[in-house]
């Protein structure tokens, strides 16, 4: 295998206007990667973010969940958002909408797996239909004076490459970047991921590519780039749990045990800001949970999960404090040291 390529380089997109300022991107995820996350993401070194998955129906546009998947981060840059739908028609309104409303690069979403979104001929169900995908990247890229971005997979099932052929159609229709999660829609999020799938439309696109699908640390992402020829990596699952992963990635000095313990803190605390604090407190239990799981401390989530408030779940933190600490020291002295990428 070829030696760690860095992440650190910036990547400029096909236009030349716009530079992802390094190949460590974090993946849109709905309910997941919102604000918040974000915002801590970006801090740790992410290179590029794109928001949770916005419907691309106009019916739907000014409802409470679709306002907060659109809010924009100050200092990140670009302001990405990711839209979902089958009119080209429709997705090139929606397009025009985000762009007045500040948004720097528009995501098109053609990898969603899940039942609710292909049912609309929407995320990986559109690979069925290479036309329909090449209809919609042409209709939102003419519309918009920004770039626009796809995300897709490697094909409907693993035995065929319509992942390439939508990555041709989607560059020879306007789009300027490429992400490809190595798996199928068949796969859903099962069995392994494969980035050397990717290697194929490597060789028929010029505009960046990125690689997703299990990527958890340096040498998954090392491992990743190298089978896939891709320029750079997006985390999504991966970076659950831990948002300083960027830093690793990109040789940079990572916090300390005490230091994440603070993070976690701070991530609790601008949940319940940003939702409120009934809300916040109900989605800050997915992300507790995501911690704990990287943490080693499993056992400790049932006592975290029935808290219903947030000044409930700052106190958690706070009285577990030393008992985390003890834990990720304990299993500091098992870890295998991993080679991060070149700086």
């Amino acid at each position: 295998m070829s030696p760690p390529t860095s992440l650190s380089h910036p990547i400029t997109l096909a236009n030349g206007k716009l530079t992802l300022r390094n190949g460590a991107a974090l993946a849109p995820m709905a309910g997941m990667t919102d604000v918040p996350f974000r915002t801590l993401a970006w801090s740790y070194g992410a290179g590029h973010m794109v928001s949770e998955m916005v419907t691309a129906k106009p019916e739907l546009w000014d409802t409470g969940k679709s306002r907060s998947r659109r809010v924009l981060i100050d200092g990140v840059t670009p302001q990405a958002v990711q839209i979902a739908g089958h009119d080209p028609l429709v997705m090139a309104e929606s397009a025009r909408r985000l762009v007045d409303e500040g948004v720097e690069l528009v995501d098109i979403n053609f990898g969603c797996p899940a039942k609710k979104v292909c049912r609309r001929a929407a995320g990986s169900a559109l690979l069925s239909d290479i036309d329909q995908i090449q209809r919609i990247v042409g209709a939102v890229a003419s519309s918009v004076d920004v770039p626009v971005s796809i995300k897709t997979r490697i094909g409907l099932t693993l035995d065929d490459s319509e992942g390439t052929r939508a990555a041709i159609a989607a560059q020879n229709a306007g789009a300027q970047l490429i992400v490809m999660h190595g798996r199928s829609r068949a796969c859903r999020f099962k069995g392994q991921a494969q980035p050397h799938r990717l290697r194929e439309a490597r060789q028929h696109i010029d505009v960046p590519l990125l690689v997703n699908g299990d990527v958890i640390d340096s040498l998954s992402a090392s491992r990743a780039v190298s089978a896939s020829g891709a320029d750079g990596v997006m985390i999504g699952r991966g970076a659950m749990g831990q948002p300083w992963i960027f830093a690793q990635l990109l040789g940079q000095p990572m916090p300390d045990f005490a230091e994440r313990l603070d993070v976690i803190g701070r991530h609790l605390q601008m949940m319940h800001e940003f939702y409120g604090d009934e809300a916040g407190a109900r989605i800050a239990r997915k992300h507790m949970q995501a911690y704990l799981q990287c943490w080693g401390a499993a056992a400790l989530i049932p006592s975290f999960m029935p808290l219903t408030d947030g000044a409930a779940q700052n106190q958690w933190l706070r009285l577990h404090r030393a008992s985390l600490l003890g834990i990720a020291q304990s299993a500091a002295a098992n870890v295998v040291v991993q080679t991060p990428f070149a700086a």
